[in-house]
């Protein structure tokens, strides 16, 4: 990859400069990554009116067209990805930016590459023309189509915990849709959210069609607020997406939201416990459990729990700090860990192991931690903990933890672990959430729709039909026949 200036937004083709500027560090020392722009109202108007300028010649091209050349990125992604376990620039970039264990950045650069392919190949198909079959009976000589067009300007506004994948959930199919994009990373990723420019550059993308503005809060609110901008895209907290909703609702505009949960895991007592251990430990764990579908509550059957805590305790002390389980994003986050985890203490749960603080070369790191005798007093059992944080409770059978698990605001995503999928699959279908995995967790597909119910968003992504949120159906009927009056016009008989 080429060097690039981390002081400059990426807006209508052109690097900017930006007025103002903010300090990035990194969570693995501490120490100053870069300064990048802190974009304000001038610089979100320019990239909103290049975005607006683009739009027209952009949106005329066929879906074909912009497969072909939105494909672009995903090729530049796989020569940058080199091999599996290669430290290349690319993944060193993600790794230094959040501190995500390099296996991990491996997973998240061809899994993006595979995103980008998967929806290049299905986009002409689904956003091509419908005809749609009228009765005969009553419309003989009527003909209807549904043209799919483009929203307009999509606002993006994307977290920090997996800085190239999310984004690309929503602008591939913005773009594909015929739309143009003014989005906006993390203030704690912007390295590998500005990275997108390069990848417009290399993909061949047309000015104007994908601008990059680094930012903070002010700046995402900056985007949603603005009239020019006809839909935004968010992934983020509950707080924030109940922000943007209101903002949207006020100028009527379309809103994707996808505002992370508090996933339950359901272990029953018919489970292989090496699958539940190495599950469960893999998905509190996973990029320091800073996951929107990490298991942030796992409820173990009684007669399996005794022989299952103790597989799980021992491979959470087997992790490594800084090569398994990376560091906490920030400090402010870590102090949020502390205090969730405090306050389940002070209600009675019982740490296994871990629940401090670690030091690793500077780095903002935290001990994976398992807690027992969790109950619903405890902000543990209803608050997202974005951490390394895995809280037990014993629940006596199948019906009682279904019943623990749908008592939450959120309905993101569940898992279920059992020998017998059948059970699974029942328990599954009681499960109030939008994904369900069984004898695994945390897995995305481009095929399938990822997206929750009750607080945890509204909208979905991935899937086929994931491209029709970011379009407009336009239906046009044809009357085929020749006659100059229809039987419904005046004279009345």
């Amino acid at each position: 990859m080429e060097n690039r200036d981390t002081t400059k937004n990426y807006i209508g083709g052109q690097w900017l400069p930006a007025k103002e500027q903010m300090q990035v560090v990194s969570p693995l020392s501490g120490t100053l990554i870069c300064t990048a722009p802190l974009s304000r109202e001038d610089d979100v108007n320019k990239a909103v009116a290049s975005a607006k300028a683009a739009l027209p010649d952009w949106s005329k091209k066929t879906a074909e067209e912009r497969s072909t050349i939105v494909r672009g990125l995903a090729t530049w992604l796989k020569q940058q990805y080199g091999n599996a376990g290669d430290a290349t620039e690319l993944k060193s970039l993600i790794v230094n930016a959040i501190g995500k264990p390099l296996p991990e950045a491996d997973i998240e650069v061809i899994e993006t590459a595979g995103f980008i392919d998967y929806f290049c190949d299905i986009a002409p198909q689904i956003l091509s023309s419908k005809k749609i079959q009228l009765s005969q009976e009553l419309w003989p000589t009527k003909e209807s189509i549904i043209f799919y067009e483009p929203v307009g300007v999509v606002g993006v506004i994307k977290p920090w915990n997996y800085p190239l994948e999310l984004p690309t959930w929503a602008i591939i199919p913005a773009l594909l849709a015929g739309n143009t994009v003014v989005f906006k990373p993390s203030e704690k990723s912007p390295t590998v959210g500005l990275l997108f420019g390069q990848l417009s550059v290399a993909a061949g993308l047309p000015g104007g069609v994908l601008n990059v503005v680094s930012g903070d809060k002010e700046t995402g609110r900056l985007i949603v607020e603005h009239l020019d901008v006809n839909m935004v895209s968010f992934t983020g907290s509950v707080s924030a997406g109940r922000w943007i909703a209101e903002a949207c609702a006020r100028q009527l505009k379309k809103v994707t939201l996808e505002l992370g949960g508090n996933d339950a895991a359901i272990v029953l007592d018919d489970v292989d416990p090496e699958l539940a251990a190495n599950g469960l430990v893999w998905g509190a764990f996973c990029n320091a459990g800073q996951v929107c579908v990490g298991i942030k509550r796992a409820f173990i059957q009684k007669r399996i729990s005794e022989h299952l805590l103790p597989m799980i305790v021992k491979r959470a002390q087997s992790l490594r700090l800084g090569v398994d389980v990376g560091p906490i994003i920030d400090e402010k986050q870590r102090g949020e860990v502390e205090r969730l985890i405090k306050d389940a203490i002070d209600k009675g749960a019982k740490v296994l192991t871990g629940g401090k603080r670690a030091s690793l070369q500077g780095g903002i790191y935290f001990e994976p931690t398992v807690l027992v005798d969790i109950n619903k007093s405890m902000a543990l059992a209803n608050e997202e903990c974005f951490g390394p944080v895995l809280p037990i409770q014993v629940v006596d059978n199948e019906h009682e933890a279904v019943s623990l698990a749908n008592d939450s605001t959120y309905g993101l995503g569940a898992s279920i672990w059992t020998g017998n999928e059948s059970r699974g699959m029942t328990l599954a279908r009681d499960l109030r959430t939008g994904m369900v995995w069984i004898n695994d967790v945390n897995v995305a597909f481009a095929e399938t729709p990822w997206g929750g119910t009750k607080m945890s968003g509204q909208g979905f992504e991935l899937s086929p039909e994931c491209l029709l949120e970011y379009v407009v159906r336009k239906h046009v009927s044809i009357e085929k026949s020749a006659d100059t009056r229809r039987l419904w016009w005046y004279p009345y008989k």
